[in-house]
């Protein structure tokens, strides 16, 4: 028969388990609010370059359109980010 001594220890123990076994799915949902919170400020970060990227190729855009072929030859050979196909 059991002593009074090993019910509490056995209780004891079942209750940590108990406890452990409750925050495992509360740490989960935590984690998960929290990746879903730094996904929204991600989102919202690459929106506005996103925006930032098309506002300056409209700009390139419309500049290129009023330049001839030759000066846009010109431009390209002067900007060290400009790569051609071939040289990617």
């Amino acid at each position: 028969m059991l002593t009074p001594q090993e019910i509490r220890a056995r209780d004891r123990k079942r209750w940590t388990i108990f406890a452990i076994a409750l925050l495992i799915p509360i740490a989960l949902v935590f984690l998960l609010f929290i990746a879903a919170s730094q996904d929204v400020k991600t989102k919202a970060r690459y929106d506005q370059e996103r925006a930032e990227y098309a506002e300056k190729y409209q700009q390139d855009s419309n500049a290129s359109a009023a330049m001839s072929s030759q000066q846009q030859f010109d431009k390209l050979k002067q900007d060290p980010e400009a790569k051609t196909a071939d040289q990617r």
